[in-house]
């Protein structure tokens, strides 16, 4: 698979070649809508009383980090930094009151859009609250990119700042190796849609909303995924998040069928290899604001794993 970014007319294109996910042209978040998008044509659309969803397989044991037994430091949000590639990149993480060293916990990344942060992203998903003390959350800062005017941003080679993190993070902290997860909204849904292609071996899921897939290496294989796009979203098409989910509906072996699911107006596809089911929720809206159901339903779908 091959990407590349180009300049056009002042909003970021994200040209897409791809060999596990199709290819178009996706419109990364630039904070305004510019056009209203007709919704797209659906190809996997459908229900039917038929296979039952694919995750009626127990959680997988937890697996202990370096960091288990650890003395903890303090608690709650804090600024830091790590050098990647020759560049300080700046994150924040937040450790929950109630973090047990000696228990294997999840941990969630949580990936902004184009021009925003941690602060940013942080604030908008409200994640520590549905969590209740039961994640660690990390809020990568991306880099400011030439090619957005200079707005903050990723790239394929900030795959290489979350494997920095999460090598150091899992090595200070009790994390549980087999409850990695991503989550972004915009530019951070494509990253975390990457994320989840190019480090399928690594994230046990991931909730793309309101961004596409965009991948430069080979994808690892099925990774469980909440998807959401708003059906009147003219920042990015509903059609980026509908090829993303197809995608993960094709990655993860599910049916073309669907069933209703908590919270509507979602759904679940059938027949899905066991834990790696796929969530698909198009709601009535444009690329802001979030629906009122996407954190909790998010977290519930990274908690049942």
């Amino acid at each position: 698979m091959k990407s590349s970014l180009l300049a056009v007319s002042g909003v970021l294109a994200l040209v897409v070649t791809s060999a596990c996910g199709g290819s178009g042209a996706a419109v990364a978040s630039s904070g305004a809508d510019a056009a209203t998008n007709a919704e797209p044509t659906d190809p996997l659309a459908g229900t039917d009383g038929g296979a039952p969803v694919g995750d009626a397989s127990a959680p997988a044991p937890p697996v202990a980090s370096a960091g288990c037994g650890k003395a903890p430091g303090a608690t709650g949000l804090a600024q830091a930094t790590i050098t990647v590639l020759g560049a300080a990149r700046h994150y924040q993480l937040f450790v929950p009151s109630a973090y047990d060293a000696s228990r294997p916990t999840r941990l969630v990344f949580v990936f902004h859009g184009l021009g925003g942060d941690g602060d940013q992203i942080r604030a908008y998903f409200g994640f520590e609250t549905e969590a209740n003390g039961q994640a660690l959350f990390v809020y990568p800062d991306g880099l400011a990119q030439a090619a957005q005017g200079g707005r903050t941003g990723w790239a394929e080679s900030d795959l290489a700042f979350f494997d920095a993190l999460l090598a150091d993070i899992s090595s200070r902290y009790c994390v549980d190796a087999k409850r990695v997860f991503a989550a972004g909204h915009s530019f951070g849904g494509y990253m975390s849609n990457l994320v989840g292609c190019e480090r399928g071996d690594v994230v046990s899921a991931i909730a793309p909303v309101s961004g596409g897939l965009v991948a430069g290496g080979a994808c690892k294989g099925a990774v469980a995924a909440w998807v959401a796009h708003g059906d009147r979203d003219a920042t990015v098409p509903q059609s980026e998040g509908i090829a993303a989910r197809n995608h993960w509906v094709t990655a993860n072996g599910c049916a073309s069928t669907t069933k209703a699911t908590d919270p509507s107006p979602c759904v679940a596809y059938d027949g899905c290899t066991a834990g790696h089911p796929v969530t698909w929720c198009s709601f009535s809206g444009g690329h802001f604001p979030l629906p009122s159901f996407t954190q909790q339903a998010i977290w519930e779908f990274f908690s049942a794993r």
